[in-house]
């Protein structure tokens, strides 16, 4: 494999930026083949993948056509990342390609081919994006909860129901909301700055699920942004509570009893 074939992950920019990028992409519009290649390449084992199996996966005839289309959408998505020219990779090969995966250490052990693997920020935009129905993840140790039990060695499959996200519901969301949190007020610009600033979830008031389906959205009324943490605890337990439960959650623990903790 070629020397310093992984690069920083980061090196074309965060999970954050990747995140900017891919909706953009999405407001312009993508090919559902371009999103196929996206979901293949997602859901291989650890993201990673050669252009034969990526072909197999949507149904392409030769991994050279999947490396055109792969290519035409990396273009659209690395200019969304602020990149004008084709990033140069290790091997001294210019390709936009580039901007979203990494060489693996080593070759597929069954065909011998490059494996190539998406980067780490692309995967965590992706995920938040929740673009794909039914999509199988394979989490890296890096991805596994912490409070779960961890065993060497020991993956972790995820199945799971999404529904498309309409990215210009979500901008109106947030041009009417704000991107401070609507429950607890947490504003992440505030918190870690500008590279930080308008990232939030949006939060539908009545869950996707329940709808049923595709449906009218009203940005203003059936949308609002809320901070990650406050997300997780609207839909704990495998229920949605409404923004309200979650406030008088925050209003009681804020007005409760200090906690005194024994120090050992």
């Amino acid at each position: 494999m070629k020397e310093g074939f992984g690069m920083n992950e980061e090196h074309f920019g965060t999970a954050v930026d990747y995140f900017r990028a891919f909706e953009a992409v999405l407001a312009e519009g993508i090919p559902e083949s371009h999103l196929a290649l996206l979901r293949a390449h997602l859901a291989a084992p650890e993201h990673a993948t050669t252009w034969a199996r990526l072909a197999k996966s949507v149904g392409y005839s030769s991994g050279r056509s999947v490396n055109l289309q792969y290519g035409k959408f990396a273009a659209r998505f690395a200019r969304q990342l602020g990149l004008i020219d084709k990033p140069l990779d290790p091997g001294g090969v210019r390709w936009w390609l580039w901007a979203l995966v990494r060489w693996a250490d080593g070759y597929d052990a069954d065909s011998g081919h490059t494996v190539f693997v998406l980067r780490r920020p692309a995967v965590e935009a992706l995920c938040q994006l929740r673009l794909f129905e039914e999509t199988a993840f394979e989490l890296l140790p890096g991805e596994l909860d912490p409070a779960a039990p961890i065993r060497e060695g020991t993956r972790y499959q995820v199945l799971a129901n999404t529904y498309e996200r309409n990215p210009d519901a979500r901008r109106r969301c947030i041009a009417a909301h704000g991107t401070a949190c609507y429950i607890c007020g947490f504003s992440f610009g505030a918190m870690y700055g500008a590279e930080a600033d308008g990232y939030i979830h949006v939060h539908h008031v009545t869950p996707l699920s329940e709808v049923g389906g595709e449906y009218v959205v009203d940005p203003v009324k059936d949308l609002r942004p809320v901070c990650p943490n406050c997300h997780a605890v609207l839909h704990m337990g495998g229920r949605c509570r409404t923004i309200d439960e979650v406030r008088q959650l925050l209003r009681y623990t804020r007005h409760a009893e200090p906690v005194a903790y024994k120090i050992e």
